[in-house]
């Protein structure tokens, strides 16, 4: 009986075996590290001709137009953890409005250039590393950058409509803030690809359509912006498998 039993569970563990160990190799889809190598290079360009140009104001450009491009990766949510990490200490590095800890006299934001430009070359050999060694589960089923700005409009559909059945302007606050936030995150990553225009264009309308919702006097108004915000993020859902780098 006890063999049996036993020939019972290793067939069963056999048959989901191969599911269990798909899943525990998930990696990054070989077109979203492609698009991170490309997103590195522009960035290490960039802060090079910053570094060389010495001049506070096109200094200050350089890193703002930066600290985009390194949000844009870190919004992507990648598996490969040090791609990852590179693009957040980059976007730290170049987000020179809200890090006081450091100065912003001209020495203090070429500083700022060279650190962010190192973390951008992280960003590169680590995207390169892990583009070598993606499985083939992770090329079949990782996520794409069409993916993540459709995933993006799913929060947002669930956010809005959690906020509109709570009847509670708190609970309605918290939820379009969210979701504000993340049409902003997509709008961000939209028009950093090809063919996406629509989709930042929907992003933008939905910030818009958020700022009403707070704005709203009466659950009338709510109801109405709502609508508007949610049928945004239904064209997003609807044109984000458009969207390529």
């Amino acid at each position: 009986m006890q063999n049996a039993c036993r020939l019972i569970l290793f067939a069963f563990l056999g048959l989901f075996a191969p599911h269990i160990n798909a899943h525990t190799t998930t990696g990054d889809n070989p077109e979203t590290l492609a698009w991170v190598l490309k997103t590195a290079d522009v960035l290490e360009n960039r802060l090079n001709d910053a570094v060389a140009d010495a001049d506070v104001a096109g200094l200050l450009i350089k890193l703002m137009e930066s600290y985009e491009d390194f949000e844009a990766v870190a919004l992507t949510g990648l598996y490969c953890h040090e791609a990852r990490t590179a693009a957040e200490l980059g976007r730290n590095h170049c987000n020179w409005l809200t890090n006081y800890a450091r100065e912003k006299d001209l020495n203090s934001l070429i500083l700022r250039a060279q650190d962010a430009r190192t973390q951008a070359a992280k960003m590169r050999m680590a995207a390169a590393t892990c583009l070598k060694t993606t499985t083939q589960y992770a090329q079949e089923v990782g996520f794409t950058l069409a993916d993540v700005l459709y995933s993006n409009a799913d929060v947002i559909e669930h956010d809005l409509t959690d906020g509109l059945a709570a009847q509670d302007f708190h609970i309605l606050s918290q939820k379009v803030e969210h979701a504000e936030r993340i049409f902003h995150d997509t709008e961000v990553l939209g028009r950093r690809l090809n063919n996406c225009e629509t989709v930042s264009k929907a992003a933008r309308e939905g910030i818009a359509a958020c700022s009403e919702v707070l704005n709203s006097q009466n659950w009338t108004l709510v109801n109405k912006n709502i609508q508007k915000a949610l049928a945004c993020a239904a064209k997003i859902k609807e044109r984000a498998g458009e969207c390529r780098f």
